[in-house]
This record gives C-alpha cells, structure tokens and sequence, in this order.
C-alpha cells in the first residue's frame, strides 16, 4: 500500500517546529496572564513531532519493514548524532556542577546523561525516549496491521491526558507511557487515511470547529503555569490541561491544513527538513539565552521574549544552516539534517 506524499503533513511538521522551540521560552514566566496563555498554547509540541514519527513509520514501512534496517537509520541519523552533541552538553553540565547536584561523580554523571538525556540542554531528554519508540516497532508494526490500532490509541490517548512527564524529564519510560498515543494516533492517522479523504466536507468543517471549540475551553480551564501537577507518578489522574489542548489543536490544524494549506509551501517546507538540527541547536540556545541575556535589563517582559525568540528561533535557523554549508552531505551525522 503506498501512501501519496502530503504537504499537509509537511507543512505541519514546519509549524510543529517553531511551537516545539516557542515553547521552551523561559521569559513565559515573566508576562503574568499572558504568559500562562503562551505556555498553554505552545507548550508539549513535542506531542505532534511524536504524532508525525508514528505517521511516518506507518507511510515509510508498512510495507517494507526491516527492523535491522530500520535501527541502523536511526542509530546514523538521531543516536550518533545525539551522542556527538551530548560531549558538549555533558561538559557544561560538569562545569556547572550537576553532577554534585544528582550526587554523581563525573563518570556516572556522563553515563546517566546519555540515558535520560541530561538537564543542561533540555531538549535533549527527547532522543532517549524516541529511543524506545525505534526499539518497539517490531511491535507497533504488528499493531498497525490491524484494527487493534483503534483500541490501543484510545487507551494510550486516554492515559496520557491523566498523566505528566517526569520532573526535568530524567525518566524516558515514563515519557514514553505519558506521549505513546500520539505515536498510535499518528499511525492510526496513516492506515486509515483513505477514510479521512472519504470524509465529507461538512463532516471534516465539524471536526474543525469542534476540536477548536475545545481547545478554547481547555484552555479558558486552564489553572496556569504555577498550578501545574509534578512528576508522572504523584500527578497521575489528574487531568493534564497542556496535552489535552494539544490533541484538539493537532485535530484542528491536522484538517486545516488538509483543507487548505496541502501544497507545498517553501518556507514551511525548508523548517520542516532542518526540523531535526532545530531541536538540537535551539537547546544550546536557550542555554546562551538564560546564562548571559535572561538577566539584562529589558523595558519590558515583551521585549525579553522577543529578544530571545531572536536569539533561540533566528539564531539556531542560523547556526543549522551554517553547519549544514560546513559539513555538507555529512550533517546529518552531525545535527541529524
């Protein structure tokens, strides 16, 4: 069965992107009201990148499936990558004495990072966990096969809307229970994509204006940033607001752009292909941005975040293409694009 390629889907791994980097912006914390309806609106975008991996795996592999093959893809273009850019996480957080603060000598501080993906550069606690994602595919391959599917994407969807993440993200299982259905529902998405295009027009108009109905209620709930549960354990069956509005905004922009924006679109398009080097880099960003700019004197809460979207957003784009020049058809060993 060979799925026809979508700019749609493109498109929305282009926006994913910039939600997933907008998200991460620490002077949220600093605008009051508005920065709680900025936290919720961008926060979690990393669902959707999971949302796109199960779509992938189901449009790429269904049919040729060789999980030899597979891992060894991954290990060249997410792992290697991943642990070349770790040498540097892993010495700032020596500089910065992390490993007194786990009670860890240097050594084990190193191998602990590799596991969980460390704290010093956040983002990165996402390739561990996308780790067991590529280990379970024999698996999700088998399930994708059947109608299965259907049931298990409602249970994983249903628990990880009553779950969270573990505290600064050092538990890649449990991160991997908490966004598990968004890696079914992507997949899901995939195999039953035929009955989607069967949808009418009115029906798909339904869903557009009931799944944003429902991430402004959601949101309009939303108890804010200082209110938010901790940890995956102690939070688990409390609503997860964040998550919850996430699926209905994927819903939502999922049919949008199916509707309308199923073309190609060049700067969508170039995000989207550099997406992997933009999570990685923006994490080293945002360690520059916090260390030696958070602290500046600003007029305002506004132009501190505006100040570091330049410097998070604008400056990774820069950097990846600057590294993409440099080592060519080798980059995607370096940064992952």
């Amino acid at each position: 069965m060979k799925l026809k390629f979508r700019y749609s889907l493109e498109n929305f791994r282009g926006v994913a992107i910039i939600f997933v980097m907008l998200g991460h912006m620490s002077s949220f914390m600093d605008m009051g009201t508005t920065g709680n309806y900025f936290h919720f609106f961008f926060v979690d975008a990393t669902a959707w990148f999971i949302f796109i991996s199960g779509y992938l795996f189901f449009y790429l592999e269904i049919d040729r499936f060789k999980y030899g093959n597979y891992l060894y893809k991954k290990i060249k273009y997410v792992i290697f990558p991943y642990l070349l850019l770790s040498i540097p996480a892993i010495l700032l957080g020596l500089y910065y004495s992390r490993n007194i603060m786990h009670d860890l000598t240097p050594g084990m501080y190193a191998l602990w990072s590799l596991f969980v993906g460390g704290i010093v550069v956040a983002p990165m606690w996402f390739i561990p966990m996308i780790a067991i994602f590529f280990l379970l595919t024999p698996v999700f391959n088998v399930i994708s096969r059947t109608k299965l599917i259907l049931f298990v994407t409602i249970v994983s969807l249903f628990f990880g809307i009553f779950s969270f993440r573990s505290i600064y993200n050092t538990n890649p299982f449990f991160s991997f229970l908490h966004f598990s259905g968004f890696y079914f529902l992507g997949m899901a998405t995939a195999k039953y994509t035929s009955s989607l295009d069967a949808m009418s027009n009115s029906f798909k108009t339904i869903i557009i204006l009931v799944s944003f109905s429902v991430f402004l209620l959601v949101g309009v709930f939303y108890p804010g940033m200082e209110n938010e549960p901790m940890g995956f354990l102690g939070a688990y069956g409390e609503l997860n607001y964040i998550i919850l509005g996430k699926l209905a905004l994927l819903i939502f922009i999922f049919f949008i752009f199916e509707k309308f924006f199923n073309v190609k679109n060049v700067f969508l398009g170039f995000l989207a292909k550099i997406s992997f080097g933009l999570f990685f880099i923006h994490g080293f960003m945002m360690l520059f941005f916090s260390k030696f700019l958070y602290g500046f004197f600003y007029p305002n809460s506004f132009i501190k975040f505006l100040c570091e979207i330049v410097v998070v957003i604008f400056f990774s784009i820069a950097v990846v293409v600057l590294l993409k020049r440099v080592f060519g058809r080798w980059s995607r060993y370096v940064i992952g694009c």
